[in-house]
């Protein structure tokens, strides 16, 4: 059970830390999903290489 909170707290903030970033409806849904540490991690780390991409595109 605690594991089960554990990840329920930490979508809440990650989505809440987001709200900010434009265009972001699309990970906010998939954290929302998110059932696992792991599957967290990877939809976070996929995230942070589509904005890479992006800054690389707009210099």
């Amino acid at each position: 059970m605690v594991k089960r909170t554990a990840i329920m707290e930490t979508r809440e903030h990650a989505t809440w830390y987001l709200k900010v970033l434009k265009e972001n409806g699309k990970v906010r849904n998939r954290i929302n999903e998110a059932t696992s540490r792991e599957r967290l991690l990877k939809i976070l780390n996929e995230f942070v290489e589509e904005l890479q991409t992006r800054m690389k595109v707009s210099l």
